[in-house]
């Protein structure tokens, strides 16, 4: 196993997150920091940048992996794990505030070609309340081939903030069952954050003795993966620009907000969005990667319309580059978690 960056855990109990001590130094008590998180191997990373760089990433139920959008139940966003044959966790085993066990909730909208005892992929790993955890669980994300030589490529590491994304639709529970409201619009919506403490390299074979056993369970372990497996760990309190949140480094925005939509609200497209006008690529020489193209943004009152690419998972900018940026998270914390 090889690490880049240092390790800090998050602990939560009864719905309030606790912080552990981190230990810091080097030599022997950089050892006992490594032994006490059970994270053993070579490390090579360094320290945080200056700023940070920021990765809009698709997850959860596509076109193609589920087949369907994950639901907006009363005003809760559900995002669902896209199934995973060699998985160890099942969707049954997966549980979310607003629909209990997702087991039903995937039956049902799917109309039964994904049960409760499918593989789940559940990743990334936002909660601790979603499945049973041992001691010393801390938030998980795992990434491997085109999608993270992409992220290599952009210098992606510790300190830099993932903001998760997915298709969905609103839905209610009519006889029992979970329907998708008829009219209801899809969009893309940012449902969580995940700010990375750690980066791990798995490799194609993993060896889970070198990991602590609380990460054992995630799909990154199992089945055939690239040689660039990696799983990230977040860290222990979000930052921004050096300055706790108060948040802890990783999470879901625990409502629907109008902020959180990346869809344009006039747009029958989920894949059209409204982006604000800092946004403004004309302005800089490094826009949102997979986004060079200048036809796919067009200007509009109070900001711009992008078309977004329909393929890759990870779409980077820099905070470097877009400070304005800083200030938009912060908006979105405040308002939907």
């Amino acid at each position: 196993m090889k690490a880049r960056g240092s390790a800090r855990g998050v602990a939560r109990h009864g719905g309030m997150f606790g912080v552990w001590t981190n230990i810091i130094g080097c030599g022997r008590v950089a050892a006992i920091k490594r032994w006490a998180l059970g994270l053993r191997g070579h490390r090579v990373g360094g320290g945080r940048r200056a700023r940070m760089k920021i990765v809009l990433s698709r997850k959860g139920f596509d076109s193609s992996a589920g087949g369907c959008a994950s639901p907006i139940v009363d005003g809760r966003l559900v995002s669902l794990p896209i199934p995973d044959a060699a998985s160890r966790i099942k969707y049954a085993q997966v549980r979310h505030e607003a629909v209990g066990s997702l087991d039903h909730v995937v039956s049902d909208l799917t109309r039964g070609r994904i049960g409760g005892m499918h593989g789940a992929h559940l990743d990334p790993d936002l909660d601790v309340v979603a499945t049973p955890r041992l001691a010393g669980w801390r938030p998980i994300f795992g990434q491997v081939d085109a999608a993270q030589s992409h992220l290599q490529s952009h210098g992606i590491g510790k300190g830099d903030l993932f903001l998760m994304f997915g298709w969905f639709r609103a839905a209610q529970k009519v006889g029992g069952r979970y329907r998708f409201m008829p009219g209801a619009p899809d969009v893309h919506m940012l449902y969580g954050w995940f700010q990375i403490g750690d980066v791990f390299e798995l490799g194609s074979a993993p060896r889970k003795a070198s990991f602590p056993k609380w990460a054992h369970y995630h799909p990154h372990f199992y089945g055939a993966r690239g040689r660039n497996n990696v799983i990230y760990v977040a860290s222990d309190r979000l930052r921004l620009n050096g300055k706790s949140t108060g948040l802890p480094g990783a999470g879901r925005f625990a409502q629907y907000s109008s902020a959180l939509q990346l869809t344009a609200a006039s747009s029958h497209k989920r894949s059209l969005w409204k982006m604000p006008a800092w946004f403004n690529p004309a302005r800089h020489h490094a826009p949102l990667s997979y986004h060079h193209d200048r036809k796919r943004w067009t200007r509009r009152a109070g900001g711009y319309l992008l078309q977004s690419a329909g393929r890759g998972q990870e779409f980077v900018f820099d905070t470097a580059v877009y400070p304005e940026a800083v200030a938009w998270i912060r908006q979105l914390c405040a308002e939907s978690v």
